[in-house]
């Protein structure tokens, strides 16, 4: 069925102080020869962003705090599906660019392998001259795998892509729902990858098209080597298709790594161990509180959490 003359896609776009980027952001949406809805959701930036936005022809979510890339999207994802009744998402980072059939092509890629549950076109940089420096790991550790072999028509099966510019069918979000709140940032797609996995579902890299990632040039200093700790742990801790032996050990290693950064001045002052404390018990928590969730259809949008202060838009 040709769909192409009516918005059945909606690109979501998750902002936080992303002055740098989002015009150009906007830009790329607005000339897709696909018609699109542009849904930008905003978690209450600092810089201008707000006013660079335009003011027609996108449909503007101003939150009153930061929730997180995670629930934002999430939030963008139930007014695309309930509010404008799309047939498919795209999940873009402020930072990234499509081009003018970047869309068009996800949808024929879609409507030639609907067994697909998600797809993601090519991540180039900034200057669309060679892979992003991350994608490119992904993309090389899937090609390891044979039997996440390129076919003929250029769909590369994976187990993992990173979330800047996800496409999702309307059927897909329904069946595995949302990104789980439990991760603020980082972790998230990596976790909802692992459900749709769980599911028997399919992951796909298309060569048909590409958009560009524009993080090349950032200067960011090395993370502490304690950062990860509580975010891989939640990965572990929530992945359905982890085997439950291989969970207890990833987190004992984890452990030994907590109890040897104790030896860091900066991890243990008072601060970062009350810190600690809380991630952990939010994570134990959470484990039971939300173990029902998983099992659950549609899981993780907005009506799962609709009672938070964090989804009080503002007038």
């Amino acid at each position: 069925m040709d769909t192409s003359n009516k918005k059945n896609c909606a690109i979501i776009i998750a902002t936080y102080n992303g002055a740098k980027w989002i015009e150009a952001c906007i830009a790329s949406c607005q000339q897709s020869a696909y018609p699109v809805h542009i849904i930008v959701v905003d978690n209450h930036s600092q810089d201008n962003t707000l006013a660079l936005l335009p003011k027609k022809e996108i449909t503007l979510l101003p939150l009153n705090c930061n929730i997180g890339f995670g629930r934002a999207n999430n939030l963008g994802m139930s007014v695309a599906l309930k509010n404008l009744g799309v047939d498919y998402v795209f999940l873009l980072n402020q930072d990234a660019y499509i081009e003018k059939d970047t869309i068009s092509k996800l949808v024929a890629c879609h409507q030639q392998y609907p067994h697909l549950s998600l797809i993601s076109p090519l991540h180039y940089g900034g200057e669309g001259k060679a892979f992003d420096y991350r994608f490119k790991i992904y993309y090389k550790r899937s090609l390891s795998h044979k039997r996440n072999r390129v076919d003929e028509a250029g769909i590369q099966y994976c187990n993992f892509v990173n979330a800047a510019a996800w496409f999702l069918p309307k059927e897909s979000i329904l069946q595995n729902g949302g990104f789980d709140p439990i991760f603020f940032h980082t972790g998230e797609d990596d976790n909802y990858c692992s459900r749709l996995l769980a599911r028997g579902k399919h992951i796909a890299i298309t060569n048909s098209c590409f958009i560009r990632h524009d993080r090349q040039n950032r200067d960011l200093p090395p993370p502490p080597p304690y950062l990860r700790i509580a975010t891989r742990s939640k990965i572990i801790l929530f992945n359905p298709m982890m085997n439950p032996l291989r969970k207890i050990g990833e987190l004992f290693l984890l452990t030994l790594k907590f109890l040897a950064n104790l030896l860091l001045p900066a991890y243990r002052t008072p601060k970062k161990l009350l810190q600690n404390y809380k991630d952990l018990k939010k994570m134990l928590d959470y484990k039971f509180k939300y173990r029902a969730v998983y099992a659950k259809d549609g899981a993780f949008l907005e009506d799962d959490y609709k009672n938070d202060n964090y989804l009080k838009i503002e007038d």
